[in-house]
């Protein structure tokens, strides 16, 4: 049967609040810290998300969890800094304040197999990966020179090409396995963010960077050829992925290879604490000056009431291509110049000058 909604977001206050004077009568047993939580999801409205997923449930079956507590409550694991479903599951058994500011009755609480159950309900693919489990090996990412230094790219297609090919292409959210989610991003913190006049959608400063995120130690891949068995262990050959989304890309900050993604995030710089505007998960390997391209006109396509009047970047992003489309487009750039690349540029052009110059200048004292 469909999810049970009643009263929205006003019935959830009502029901933390006679909870609050259940499970705590004195307040003072509640660490400050904590009561920063309460009144930020006392405050998040997620009404939306029992209307928006009215769909994804059948009229038929058991009786599912209300899917605003059920999206609440992963938030609140996420406040809590629990980061294990499993562990996050105990917790909500064990602790009565987790469980009722989640809007569960104590004692009543989802098991780990609900939460993965609405986490499906979420991604609009039967697929669980955007890419699939067997493919070839990609170009690892090499270890820069220099400490602190950004890997160079792999990408086999340059910004000048790619740049024009994103720009041309049409990017509808209802086709995106993550669309779902986007809505729920845009309609309950993004718009919201909006309507408080904490972000100026008529004139928006941007910034973008790429952040590592780990998914494991390791990359997860075994061979589906018999190449080995004939004595051939360096082969080329297609290999099976248990994380095909991921790869191992470089950490620049901390110097050291990771395995998972590369999320890269718009944000709005001119507002406060940078709230976000626009996030993608990429490989970990992808590097910036890609990641900013197809974050960027995905962003265009799914927010088209943006403007967007200035643009800042680190020297991952200085390149030709961007600051003639900027031009182009009446975007103000402010992208850090990549110094290595201006005097490898610098010596190229001013090296025959030099040459030409100490040949003259031998010939005359001749």
């Amino acid at each position: 049967m469909l999810p049970v909604i009643s009263n929205g977001h006003c019935a959830y206050q009502n029901f933390v609040l006679a909870n609050l004077r259940k499970y705590y009568p004195n307040p003072d047993s509640i660490a400050r810290s904590t009561w920063d939580i309460i009144d930020r999801f006392w405050n998040l409205d997620l009404s939306f998300t029992d209307e928006f997923m009215k769909d994804k449930y059948s009229k038929f079956g058991p009786k599912p969890r209300v899917p605003s507590c059920m999206q609440r409550s992963y938030l609140l694991s996420i406040a809590f800094k629990v980061t294990s479903i499993t562990d996050w599951v105990a917790q909500l058994k064990l602790n009565p304040l987790y469980a009722f500011l989640s809007g569960f009755e104590f004692g009543d609480t989802p098991g780990v197999g609900t939460f993965y159950d609405f986490f499906n309900r979420l991604w609009d693919s039967e697929y669980n990966n955007l890419f699939p489990h067997v493919r070839s090996t990609k170009s690892k990412v090499k270890k820069p020179k220099s400490k602190g230094s950004k890997a160079k790219s792999i990408e086999k297609t340059t910004v000048a090409e790619l740049l024009p090919e994103l720009e041309n292409t049409s990017f509808n959210i209802d086709e995106q396995p993550f669309g779902s989610l986007f809505q729920l991003y845009n309609n309950e913190f993004l718009q919201q963010s909006i309507s408080k006049g904490l972000i100026t959608p008529d004139s928006l400063a941007l910034a973008g960077d790429g952040t590592p995120v780990v998914t494991s130690r390791r990359e997860r891949k075994h061979r589906i050829c018999d190449c080995a068995s004939n004595g051939i262990h360096n082969c080329n050959c297609d290999r099976y992925f248990s994380q095909p989304d991921c790869d191992i890309g470089w950490d620049s900050s901390r110097d050291c290879f990771y395995h998972g993604y590369d999320l890269y995030m718009l944000v709005a710089s001119d507002s406060v604490s940078d709230l976000p505007i626009f996030p993608l998960f990429s490989p970990a390997s992808k590097h910036d000056s890609h990641g900013f391209l197809h974050t960027f006109f995905r962003m265009n396509n799914f927010l088209p009431d943006l403007n967007i009047n200035k643009v800042l970047l680190d020297s991952a992003h200085d390149a030709m291509p961007y600051y003639e489309y900027f031009k182009r487009v009446g975007i103000t750039p402010f992208i850090d110049l990549n110094v290595k690349k201006a005097l490898n540029l610098l010596t190229k052009k001013t090296l025959p000058l030099a040459k030409m110059v100490f040949l003259y200048a031998k010939q005359a004292a001749v």
